[in-house]
């Protein structure tokens, strides 16, 4: 399971990052909040830990500006505010708890499962990445309203991309991704599949470029990046 943690504090964040890796989840610790909502919409998560006081943000607006865009993803507000309106304001924004600081890990452990339950009950939020839109269950993409017709694995590799919202992605984590574990697959294979979806783009009008980082990955470039 994947967690996003949005924790300024140094102390608190490495204490919850490192807790909750050692139960088997895999941690993206964000200390500001300029790039979450973007990361939450990515799709990669299935719970977020969203501290109230940030440096830049106020926790109640980002949570807010989820749920606008549309992101379902379990949130629990972490905060040392403890006002009955600071909690209604929480709920109000989209929050799915509210755990107060200081808090017992156990207790964060077990509103952490109980949401993480939660999100596996419910259907996959559209992966958004600026105007690309896709149905992670379907594949199906498109770019401002329009659709994106892609074959089943260039949509995989679109899809794998679009996930990681801007951020390099390694040659082997997309070859695991378009053709699954252990595939006999060569760089190869992945270079052409990244070829037909540059044409798709190309021939649609569509926006994308897709950068290759040698010795590093590949990344989805939006228009203006």
């Amino acid at each position: 399971m994947k967690i996003l943690l949005v924790e300024d504090d140094a102390g608190i964040g490495r204490f919850i990052s490192q807790g909750l890796r050692a139960r088997g989840c895999d941690v993206h610790w964000e200390r500001e909040g300029k790039d979450v909502v973007s990361l939450a919409a990515s799709g990669a998560f299935n719970t977020i830990i969203l501290d109230l006081l940030l440096p830049d943000s106020d926790g109640i607006d980002l949570c807010a500006e989820i749920r606008t865009a549309g992101v379902g993803t379990p949130i629990l507000i972490l905060t040392a505010r403890t006002g009955l309106d600071d909690r209604l304001d929480g709920f109000a924004a989209g929050a799915d708890d509210y755990l107060r600081k200081p808090f017992a890990f156990a207790e964060l452990i077990a509103r952490v499962e109980v949401l993480l339950r939660r999100d596996g009950s419910r259907k996959p939020d559209p992966v958004q990445y600026g105007a690309l839109t896709i149905d992670p269950l379907t594949g199906d993409a498109q770019w401002d309203g329009r659709p994106i017709e892609a074959g089943r694995r260039t949509a995989a590799l679109l899809l794998a991309l679009a996930r990681a919202a801007g951020e390099v992605v390694a040659r082997d984590a997309l070859i695991e991704e378009i053709w699954g574990d252990h595939a006999d697959i060569t760089d190869n294979s992945l270079d052409v599949c990244v070829s037909a979806l540059r044409r798709i783009m190309k021939a649609s009008a569509i926006p994308i470029e897709v950068k290759v980082y040698r010795g590093r990955g590949m990344a989805l470039c939006l228009p203006g990046d």
